[in-house]
């Protein structure tokens, strides 16, 4: 018997919770924690941790190895996602756009065919069957000519590829020629932005004569004349959203969307030249965050279900559930190891959020495959969100969480984050200290049936 390496962290005056590297964790009392740290274990003290992989032996080796294996499957698996901007050019103007998109009536950022073309070829060199790609910008509507080539192309490619095609839009580019175009496709898998209600969205996503109209005609309109089934959004939180939780959550639900994700804004592109307006410190974003959570378990109690997605994925990692598959929530994290983003012309970045920054290039879509994803800016930013080496290893929350070398550059002015500064490390902390705590409360019924 050996102890396994573990992080204590205290839920309430006599609950401890043990973790260990693999994320394996388990409830002790004090008096329990006392005897662990004297190695004074009691054969049912001694059966729990060896159960929960704290103490190694040769019983449970095995199941520690598998539980590493499926911590970090994402580093087999190849990239799955790939992100096609057709353009950056985009007919909003929200303040905080990372990708600084410039107006639609300006010239150049559109993908020409010929580009539009190589990058599916490109792609086909991946050796995954199955895989996702994804039309982003700017809006991708702006430039649905080479969105219809790629799918149209996409589809005549042999060997055939397993190809689940999303949508990122404001939809305000949207008409019935599309949404036919993208039903008679399988194009069914669209996510937009909705703010809040049309005082907070509009405030948040100018567009004039208002987007918020536009956007809620729309969601509506492709589920009931079109019968698309699957319509996300996200709900990006400036200064001015703080003090609407509770009505943002009702505009969810109102929108009949089964799930809301309220994502920081954070220091990038535009949001860094405008953050004395919309921009707030990590501590006013988590008491927005946990409003919003409260306020989705009360509506789901009275049997009005709607998630909180990062207390969802949270909750998944901490309950041992398969983990979410979700580039940012995955150590390393998933950039061009889960996700790539292509640009209009033609060049490769980490991620989605690296496009914003010319340090995460890899590469352009005329070089192959294998030199792209084994190159030395692809190992890099793989060898810096495994945080090893970092303060990250020796926090209790490292198997369940990564940082972003893109965010950590862009806000912090190096890929290597000063943690003790850095806005994404506090806002992580605290959500994954209260959804814990939540597990240990009446509110763990409820965080259960969203993981269901």
């Amino acid at each position: 018997m050996q102890f396994n390496k573990f992080l204590v962290h205290k839920v309430s005056p006599n609950t401890q919770v043990l973790i260990t590297d693999a994320g394996n964790w388990l409830a002790v009392s004090q008096s329990e924690l006392k005897s662990i740290k004297e190695r004074k274990l009691g054969l049912s003290l001694r059966k729990k941790l060896e159960n929960k992989k704290i103490i190694l032996t040769s019983k449970n080796k095995k199941a520690l190895l598998h539980d590493y294996s499926q911590l970090y499957s994402h580093l087999t698996q190849g990239i799955s996602l790939h992100i096609i901007n057709p353009t950056m050019k985009c007919n909003h103007s929200c303040p905080y756009c990372y990708a600084e998109a410039p107006p639609v009536e300006s010239k150049g950022s559109d993908m020409s065919i010929e580009t539009a073309k190589k990058t599916i070829d490109f792609i086909w060199q991946s050796p995954r069957k199955n895989i996702v790609i994804e039309f982003q910008g700017g809006e991708p509507l702006a430039n649905f000519p080479a969105m219809q080539f790629i799918i149209d192309y996409a589809a005549k490619k042999r060997p055939r590829k397993n190809i689940h095609w999303r949508v990122v839009s404001n939809l305000s580019l949207m008409d019935e020629t599309i949404a036919s175009y993208f039903k008679k496709n399988n194009v069914t898998d669209l996510c937009t932005s909705l703010d809040g209600p049309e005082k907070v969205h509009d405030k948040n996503r100018p567009l004039h004569g208002g987007s918020y109209k536009k956007v809620v005609y729309w969601l509506n309109a492709l589920r009931s004349e079109f019968d698309f089934g699957r319509i996300g959004a996200l709900c990006t939180v400036t200064k001015y959203s703080l003090h609407f939780a509770e009505e943002i959550v009702g505009e969810y639900l109102a929108q009949k969307l089964p799930d809301i994700t309220p994502v920081p804004v954070r220091k990038i592109g535009r949001a860094k030249h405008n953050w004395d307006k919309i921009g707030y410190s990590p501590q006013q974003y988590i008491s927005f965050w946990r409003e919003t959570l409260n306020c989705c378990i009360q509506k789901t109690r009275a049997g009005k279900p709607i998630s909180e997605q990062f207390s969802l994925m949270i909750a998944r990692k901490l309950l041992g559930e398969k983990a979410p598959y979700h580039s940012c929530f995955s150590k390393p994290c998933g950039a061009a190891l889960m996700q790539a983003s292509y640009q209009p012309d033609g060049s490769i970045y980490t991620c989605d959020e690296g496009k914003a920054e010319r340090l995460f290039k890899l590469g352009t879509v005329e070089q192959p495959y294998r030199k792209i994803f084994t190159s030395p800016n692809a190992l890099n930013m793989l060898s810096l969100s495994s945080s090893l080496g970092l303060l990250c290893n020796e926090c209790k929350w490292n198997p369940y969480c990564s940082f972003c070398p893109v965010m950590a550059h862009s806000s912090q002015g190096s890929p290597t984050p000063l943690l003790y500064n850095n806005a994404d490390c506090t806002i992580r902390k605290a959500q994954f200290s209260l959804i814990l705590k939540k597990l240990f409360s009446k509110d763990r019924a409820i965080l259960q049936s969203w993981v269901n």
